[in-house]
């Protein structure tokens, strides 16, 4: 089993403080190795519920030399990866989780507004200091019955 994401616990129990329960951990997706730098990227899922609503989060920490660049690969992987997503988790809404500082740096300005309207993903925008979801950033083409 792939270890767990810098920032998956805190994930996990920030969708528990603000009341979704949890019904599946640990899905993991992988690609295979990309053809410039030969890493392989990986992410897991949550799966939440609260009242009718059922959520698939996708959790990575976006650390690493060029955060932009690992974003945009992480939007292009959960695309592709959505079939396998709505085979496990048939009905969910997908999010990808990203830090606080990761949607400013990324998405306050025009190139950011622009990456938004272009790739319909859903976010869940999360404060790892206070271990809280901080924003709820929803992308309705991601919607699967």
């Amino acid at each position: 089993m792939q270890p767990r994401d810098l920032y998956y616990d805190l994930v996990k129990n920030a969708l528990r403080q603000d009341g979704w329960r949890l019904t599946y951990t640990l899905l993991p997706l992988k690609k295979g190795a990309g053809p410039a730098t030969g890493e392989s990227w990986t992410t897991q899922l949550l799966g939440a519920e609260r009242d009718e609503r059922r959520i698939a989060v996708a959790v990575n920490s976006f650390i690493g030399h060029s955060e932009p660049d690992e974003l945009m690969e992480a939007f292009q992987q959960l695309a592709l990866s959505l079939p396998r997503v709505y085979d496990a988790a048939p009905g969910h809404v997908l999010y990808l989780a990203v830090r606080q500082a990761t949607y400013h740096a990324c998405f306050t300005g025009p190139e950011g507004a622009h990456l938004l309207a272009s790739q319909p993903l859903s976010l869940l925008v999360f404060d790892p200091r206070a271990g809280a979801i901080v924003q709820w950033r929803s992308g309705e083409a991601y919607v699967h019955g």
